[in-house]
């Protein structure tokens, strides 16, 4: 856990006293949830429980769906004609 010092208006303080008090909870605890709460909606949807976080970073493409593969699996993906003039080339190199 980090701890710092922020600045928030004295009308800011009060409201978060206030609704601290309302819901029966320290103002600390108030803050820290609207303070996760704010960042999670601002810079994305980042796990920040220690609890949640594993031994290997979270890998930035696991939410991505993959490309769909629309070539028939029967069908030569280089042409015939271009297989020639390939092989072709390469005699012709020797």
């Amino acid at each position: 856990m980090i701890g710092t010092n922020i600045y928030i208006s004295q009308e800011t303080q009060e409201s978060l006293i206030k609704a601290a008090a309302l819901k029966e909870i320290s103002v600390e605890e108030l803050a820290s949830s609207l303070l996760r709460e704010s960042i999670q909606e601002k810079f994305g949807q980042i796990s920040y429980s220690s609890e949640k976080q594993g031994k290997f970073s979270i890998n930035p493409l696991g939410k991505m769906q993959p490309y769909a593969y629309l070539a028939d699996p029967n069908e030569p993906v280089i042409s015939a004609d271009d297989w020639e003039m390939n092989q072709n080339f390469e005699v012709n190199d020797l």
